[in-house]
């Protein structure tokens, strides 16, 4: 009895294999057919997936400069040396600081001429024309710590003439981060829908046009079930190889932006590296591919299978 199961469990098993090798011979004996399709859905997926890619690594990008936000406090002018050393070290002995840096009037006016590169307008500024400011540099990047520290900051208003938190570009760079995700998971979705849609369409019409063939297998005694093997499987194909092109497009997408988005880095002295799909990304395309494809086959086949009656 227990022979008897096991043999008919691997008979069961190489049906759905000779099955699912039937099926990709289909597809490869329709190359001009198929690849239209394989294109269309490979671009479809390619899509997300290559806003995912520019998603993610806009997300790296945004931990590797989330640092702490630092408080600008500008001094009065005329402030004594000795008054702003022992300003920045009294902050500076505070648990939640890392860093007080002080700029001078004459290192911030060198600073902005090295930068804007207009040395000779600079020159004519007077040495005292931008204010001398510390620069504290909280030691976690939280609102408690930076809470603290403007309260700190505040207790020694009377050597200050403005006080501001420097996080306003971090926030721009939030918001950033927050709809490239949202924008990403919106096509996402509108692209699975559609691939559903095409690969449907597509079993749909291979059901028509077998339909006589359907009609004399439901005669035979054959079940809506037994009908619906092939079609799964192709649809299951359908979507597996979409998704394999899919990869590679966004493959050489990745190596193209990633060659470009380096090149820019490096001008900035930034050693930041374009990530690509990893593995474990590369499987869940791989696997989303596969079972839309069997989704859609199974909703579209199934329902027009039903409505084919041998006559």
């Amino acid at each position: 009895m227990g022979n008897k199961g096991q043999v008919a469990k691997v008979g069961y098993f190489r049906s759905h294999l000779l099955v699912a090798k039937g099926a990709l011979r289909d597809l490869v004996q329709r190359p001009l057919g198929s690849m239209f399709t394989l294109a269309v859905i490979a671009i479809i997926l390619a899509l997300p997936a290559s806003l995912y890619v520019v998603a993610k690594n806009v997300v790296i990008a945004s931990e590797q400069v989330n640092q702490p936000a630092a408080i600008s406090a500008y001094l009065k002018e005329g402030t004594p040396e000795a008054r702003i050393m022992l300003l920045k070290d009294e902050i500076e002995s505070d648990s939640a600081v890392e860093m007080v840096e002080y700029i001078s009037s004459q290192q911030g006016l060198a600073d902005l001429s090295q930068v804007s590169g207009f040395e000779s307008t600079m020159s004519l500024l007077d040495e005292d024309a931008l204010p001398a400011l510390l620069v504290i540099h909280p030691a976690q990047a939280t609102e408690s710590a930076q809470r603290h520290i403007l309260q700190l900051a505040e207790q020694h208003k009377s050597d200050f003439t403005d006080i501001r938190l420097d996080k306003d570009w971090l926030q721009r760079f939030d918001a950033v981060k927050t709809l490239s995700s949202a924008l990403a998971v919106s096509l996402a979705v509108m692209m699975l829908i559609a691939v559903v849609l095409i690969i449907g369409n597509t079993m749909r019409f291979s059901v028509l046009a077998h339909k006589q063939e359907i009609q004399v297998m439901k005669f035979l005694g054959a079940t809506n079930s037994y009908i619906l093997r092939p079609y799964l499987y192709s649809g299951m194909w359908l979507g597996l190889l979409g998704a394999i092109l899919a990869w590679l497009v966004t493959l050489v997408l990745s190596l193209v932006l990633g060659s470009s988005v380096e090149l820019v880095a490096s001008l900035y002295d930034s050693s930041f590296g374009f990530t690509r799909l990893d593995i474990d990304e590369t499987l869940i395309l791989f696997l989303l591919g596969g079972f839309l494809g069997l989704f859609a086959a199974q909703a579209s086949a199934r329902r027009h299978l039903s409505e084919i009656e041998p006559t």
